[in-house]
């Protein structure tokens, strides 16, 4: 059950949107779509428009807009429809997070096939050819175990509302 005795700050709760977005950024993420995903994430409403993302982040309508569609095509966001609103509206779950790293699973197994590539390339027992070999290993081994790796954390989590 979701406790909304708890309120937020306002500058508190934009100094931990930035924070949270930085440490995404340092991951790899793009800056602002990393604050956007952010933004949503921390939003006690269901779904957000672009309008309220930009006043929240105090950003142009045009950063959202093209955070919104990075977002959406690495599918960690989804437009949804609201009731009585001609607006466009998105929303954000931890589950979409987790499928988007099945989805991504595929690209584990691609850098092991040119890393296998690159064994014979380099030579088998090369320096060059060692180091392609640890890269194809380990992610031969994160590819094997993302699926179980994600079933163990679904199957522990506490039950939650769709969407949250």
């Amino acid at each position: 059950m979701t406790d909304t005795s708890h309120t937020v700050a306002p500058d508190e709760s934009r100094h931990f949107v930035e924070r949270l977005s930085l440490v995404l950024s340092d991951m790899g993420f793009p800056p602002m779509p990393a604050r956007v995903w952010a933004a949503l994430m921390t939003s006690e409403t269901p779904s957000s428009t672009p309008g309220d993302l930009g006043s929240r982040l105090g950003v142009s309508p045009a950063a959202i807009s093209g955070a919104v569609r990075y977002l959406q095509q690495v599918g960690l966001i989804e437009r949804v429809a609201v009731p009585g609103s001609r607006r466009q509206h998105y929303c954000v779950s931890v589950d979409m997070w987790a499928d988007a790293f099945v989805t991504k699973q595929s690209s584990l197994y691609q850098v092991s096939a040119v890393a296998d590539e690159g064994i014979r390339v380099l030579g088998e027992g090369t320096t060059a050819g060692d180091r392609m070999e640890d890269l194809r290993d380990f992610f031969d081994f994160m590819a094997a175990e993302m699926p179980r790796m994600l079933a163990d954390w679904r199957s522990q989590r506490k039950d939650r509302t769709p969407g949250r």
